[in-house]
């Protein structure tokens, strides 16, 4: 195992084994978050990190009783505005900023999202060194927590759909669970898995990609304050990598 692997398992570990926290069940309207991963390109002498800021602000409180803090605002259907600040340092840096608007439509099933992005790349001395596009989400709610939707682009639309739904356990113990399937013009379709178990004040969770044979585990704990801290590490077929995300809302 290389050190880097051992060292995303070690981190994996410690958050999993730290004492959760058990949070009030408080509104909220704001969530902000910090992420770290340092992935291992496959063949590559050198690692890539990428560090990303986001800053969310839901349109109506987010409201928490019963529910995992993590779903709230998915189980409430909130609708939101976000921005990103995100930058890849791989020798070179690629910085990029993207802003999101949410909106559940009020008494419909219905739900859209838009967003753009621009992305500013290195001065290679010939060609333009940024580019902004555009991007979305259409989507339906059929039933309480089940999502259906699809993502379009500025560049055209390739045939995707995600399902998610948000459900509790006969103990009680909430989980969320999610398939994307999505059938890209040059390559056969893909399929992502994702599966999430919450327990009182922690969650473990996991994932599959058939894109580049992507597996994830990751954990996440509650801290005092409003802070939730998450570690995740993955393998694929293109690289591997680990990371860290910390949350804060103002419950």
């Amino acid at each position: 195992m290389r050190n880097h692997d051992l060292f995303a398992v070690r981190l994996l570990a410690a958050v999993a084994v730290f004492s959760p926290v058990p949070v009030m069940a408080e509104d909220f309207r704001m969530q902000a978050q910090f992420s770290y991963d340092q992935i291992d390109p496959e063949g590559s002498n050198s690692n890539a990190d990428v560090f990303a800021l986001s800053g969310t602000y839901f349109l109506e409180p987010v409201p928490t009783d019963g529910v995992p803090v993590g779903e709230a605002a998915y189980i409430a259907r909130s609708s939101y505005a976000n921005a990103v600040w995100s930058r890849v340092d791989f020798g070179d840096d690629v910085d990029a900023l993207a802003a999101n608007l949410g909106i559940h439509v009020p008494n419909t099933i219905f739900f859209g999202r838009l967003g753009v992005v621009r992305t500013d790349f290195p001065d290679a001395g010939s060609g333009p060194t940024d580019d902004t596009s555009w991007n979305g989400t259409f989507g339906i709610v059929p039933v309480p927590r089940l999502f259906f939707g699809t993502d379009f682009s500025e560049g055209g639309y390739d045939p995707n759909v995600t399902a998610r739904y948000v459900g509790q356990f006969a103990n009680q113990h909430w989980y969320g669970a999610s398939i994307t399937v999505a059938d890209p013009d040059d390559g056969d379709t893909d399929v992502a898995l994702e599966f999430d178990y919450y327990f009182d004040g922690f969650k473990l969770g996991g994932g599959y990609g058939s894109a580049n044979d992507r597996w994830s585990a990751r954990a996440e704990v509650g801290l005092p304050h409003g802070f939730a801290l998450l570690g995740r590490i993955y393998t694929a077929d293109d690289s591997d990598g680990f990371g860290v995300v910390l949350t804060w809302r103002d419950l």
